[in-house]
C-alpha cells in the first residue's frame, strides 16, 4: 500500500474514531436527563451500560491523541544541514550562494496576514468592563476664602459704607486767624448681583444613570458658582467667557482691575527682590497692614523659588509658600506674568439672601426632562484702593 493510500486510510480511521466518542457522550448524557428528570440512581442496567461507555471513550481518547502526534511528527519538516550545503557549493563547487536570513518562523513569500483586534468585540459585552469611582474636575486656585477676605452671608439690601477724608490743621502766629479747614464726606456701597446656572436633564438620563446623573449635577453646580466667584475676584479684567462661549462683561470685580490701570511693570521677566520690596512698602506707607499676601501663577512662584537672596546664603526669595515674609496663594485667574499684593481686610464680599437650588420637573415636561436651575446673589467692594497693588513682568 502506497504512503498516500495509508494516510487517507488514517483521516478515516480519525473521523470515525471521532464520532464514536461523540456518540458515546450523547449516550451518557441521555442516561443522565433520565436520571434527573425521574429524580433517581442509576439501576443495574443503565450502570452497566454507563461502565461500558466510558472504558470505551478512553480507548478512543488514547487512540485520538496518538493519531494527532503522529500526523505532527510526519508533518515536520526535517531541518536543513546549512554548513554543509554552504560548503559544497561555495568551497567545493565555486557557485554563488545566496543567504536570505528572516526571523524563526517567518516566511518571506508568505501572504501579510491582518489578525482579528479586540476592536471587533467593541459594544458587544465579550470584554468586561469594571466601573470605577467617579472622575471630577480638577480645581485649582480656589483661595477666595483663604486670603483673609471676610465674607458674609444671608444679607439683604444694600451695603453701605460711610467714609471721610483727612481733616487738615496748621500753624498760626499769636492772635492770628485760623485757616478754614473741612472734612470731605463719600459713602461705598455694594449690592448682591445674581449669579446662576441651568442644566437641562433628561428623564431617561436620570433614571437609567441610577441617580448618578442627579448627584453630579447637584454637586457641580455650586462649585461652578464658587469657580465664577473666585474668577471675579482675582482676575485683573472684568472681561470673562460666559457658558455660551462669549465674551462677557462681569458686573462683580476684584481689587485687581483697579490696580491694573497703575500696575507696576518690572524690568525682567521674572521680578527682583527689590521690586516685590518696593510694593510692599507702596502699601505699607499708606496703611497698617492687617492680611496682606501675595497672589500669583503657579509658574510664577516657581520662578520666584529659584531666585537667590544673595549668593553665599542659599536662601531662595520664595520659601516654604513665604515671600519677604508674607504668604504666597496661586491661582490662574490673576494671569501670567501678574503678581498682586494687598491686604484682603480692605476687601468686603458677602452673599445676599439664599442659594435657591430648584429641580423643575415641569417647565421642560414636553420634552420629559428636568431643568436644574441654581441661582444666589453675591456683591464685593473694595474699601481702599490703596491696600492693593499689582506688578507686570517685561513681556
Amino acid at each position: 500500500m502506497h504512503k498516500k493510500e495509508k494516510e487517507k486510510e488514517k483521516k478515516i480511521n480519525l473521523r470515525e474514531t471521532i464520532s464514536k466518542y461523540q456518540a458515546n457522550c450523547y449516550r451518557i448524557n441521555e442516561i443522565a436527563d433520565a436520571c434527573e428528570a425521574e429524580q433517581r440512581e442509576r439501576n443495574d442496567e443503565e450502570d452497566k451500560e454507563y461502565k461500558a461507555l466510558t472504558r470505551e471513550n478512553q480507548l478512543l481518547q488514547m487512540k485520538m491523541q496518538a493519531a494527532h502526534a503522529e500526523s505532527l511528527r510526519e508533518s515536520t519538516p526535517k531541518p536543513l544541514n546549512t554548513d554543509a550545503i554552504l560548503r559544497e557549493n561555495l568551497l567545493e563547487r565555486g557557485k554563488k550562494v545566496t543567504v536570505l536570513i528572516t526571523r524563526e518562523g517567518e516566511d518571506a513569500a508568505a501572504p501579510v496576514v491582518n489578525p482579528q483586534t479586540t476592536e471587533a468585540l467593541d459594544g458587544t459585552g465579550i470584554i468586561p468592563i469594571h466601573e470605577q469611582e467617579m472622575l471630577k474636575p480638577i480645581r485649582k486656585g480656589l483661595i477666595y476664602d483663604k486670603v483673609g477676605l471676610n465674607i458674609r452671608s444671608g444679607l439683604s439690601g444694600t451695603l453701605r459704607w460711610p467714609k471721610h477724608g483727612k481733616a487738615v490743621a496748621s500753624f498760626a502766629d499769636e492772635a492770628e486767624r485760623l485757616v478754614d479747614s473741612s472734612i470731605s464726606w463719600d459713602k461705598l456701597e455694594t449690592n448682591g448681583h445674581r449669579m446662576g446656572i441651568a442644566i437641562p436633564v433628561t428623564r431617561e438620563e436620570l433614571e437609567d444613570s441610577h441617580g448618578i446623573v442627579e448627584s453630579v449635577v447637584k454637586e457641580e453646580m455650586p462649585k461652578a458658582i464658587i469657580d465664577l466667584i473666585n474668577g471675579a475676584l482675582f482676575s485683573t479684567t472684568d472681561k470673562y467667557t460666559g457658558a455660551d462661549g462669549k465674551e462677557k462683561t462681569r458686573k462683580v470685580v476684584g481689587p485687581f482691575v483697579a490696580a491694573a490701570k497703575n500696575a507696576t511693570q518690572f524690568a525682567g521677566a521674572v521680578p527682583t527682590r527689590k521690586e516685590l520690596l518696593k510694593m510692599v512698602a507702596d502699601i505699607a506707607a499708606k496703611l497698617d497692614l492687617t492680611a496682606p499676601c501675595w497672589i500669583m501663577t503657579e509658574a510664577m512662584k516657581a520662578e520666584l523659588r529659584d531666585v537667590k537672596v544673595d549668593a553665599g546664603s542659599g536662601r531662595f526669595l520664595c520659601e516654604n509658600d513665604m515671600v519677604l515674609g508674607y504668604p504666597v496663594y496661586t491661582t490662574a485667574e490673576i494671569g501670567e506674568g501678574n503678581i498682586g499684593f494687598g491686604d484682603w481686610s480692605y476687601q468686603a464680599a458677602g452673599f445676599f439672601g439664599d442659594w435657591d437650588l430648584i429641580a423643575d420637573p415641569y417647565t421642560l415636561a414636553r420634552k420629559h426632562s428636568v431643568d436644574f436651575v441654581l441661582n444666589a446673589r453675591f456683591g464685593t467692594v473694595t474699601l481702599r484702593d490703596d491696600a492693593f497693588v499689582l506688578g507686570k513682568v517685561k513681556a
